[in-house]
């Protein structure tokens, strides 16, 4: 860049490649990104705490560099009160015509979604994915204190995240996680002593695990809730379904075991 000032030259190196946008639809705003230096391949929505706005979500997740290498939008809503996680009566129909209106303005494939979300928004992607099982591909959930009761059929790669100083929320999750593995579920389980916060060492895993599912990584690992024991993926059969995590890959079982 000859010629620029070196003032004005950090200065253009320290901004984000793509800042958000938004969108309003049925009185809710949407915030999105679309993906750096590629044609969208697929949507990933993001869900914040109780109420919190779509930018601020998108900016504390940080899955901008996960979301360029896989070409995905993503999209956050700023939803608000009227217990919004149970998607039936609003907040569901809402989503998906946001949903449409991106992929019709920027011609991405009507691929399956991907989901998570942070405590209320836990519960989002989690019941959110329960009401339309077939438009999800997989599934995210930190600290979330309620889950969907019913089985699913052919249920969705899932990811469940709580620490044992939130109290009944690690209960509950730790009871879901159980179901729905007994219904034929492949989740997996991480716990840690903290709270109800959102770490970053959280946030790390959540965009690893994805990131090896969007890049069609097969299990090499399988480890045990409580004892931690990690065995190669050809021993899964050692470790009772109740129990049992698959890992993909070495960089998520290192992030799993801390």
């Amino acid at each position: 860049m000859r010629g620029v000032p070196f003032v004005l030259l950090l200065l253009l190196t320290a901004l984000p490649a793509l800042s958000a946008a938004t969108l309003t639809v049925d009185g809710v705003e949407f915030a999105y990104r679309r993906p750096a230096g590629g044609t969208p391949r697929g949507i990933m929505v993001l869900f914040g705490g109780r109420n919190w706005r779509g930018e601020e979500t998108l900016k504390r997740f940080q899955f901008d560099t996960l979301a360029d290498r896989h070409h995905l939008i993503l999209l956050s809503p700023s939803f608000r009160d009227r217990t919004y996680w149970e998607p039936e009566a609003w907040s569901g129909p809402a989503l998906k015509r946001a949903v449409a209106e991106l992929e019709r303005r920027f011609q991405v494939p009507p691929r399956r979604l991907l989901l998570y979300g942070y405590s209320a928004g836990g519960q989002c992607a989690n019941l959110f994915y329960a009401w339309m099982p077939e438009k999800v591909a997989a599934w995210g959930a930190h600290a979330c204190g309620v889950y969907f009761t019913g089985k699913v059929k052919n249920p969705a790669p899932a990811l469940v995240t709580c620490g044992t100083l939130d109290d009944a929320r690690w209960n509950i999750s730790r009871t879901f996680v159980s179901n729905y593995r007994e219904n034929g579920g492949k989740l997996l389980w991480k716990y840690d002593e903290s709270g109800h916060g959102l770490s970053s060492r959280t946030l790390e895993l959540a965009r690893a695990w994805f990131d090896a599912l969007l890049s069609g990584e097969r299990s090499r690992f399988v480890a045990d809730d409580d004892s931690r024991e990690v065995l190669p993926i050809e021993r899964s059969g050692e470790i009772d379904p109740e129990y049992r995590n698959e890992i993909p890959n070495r960089q998520v079982l290192e992030l799993w075991l801390k």
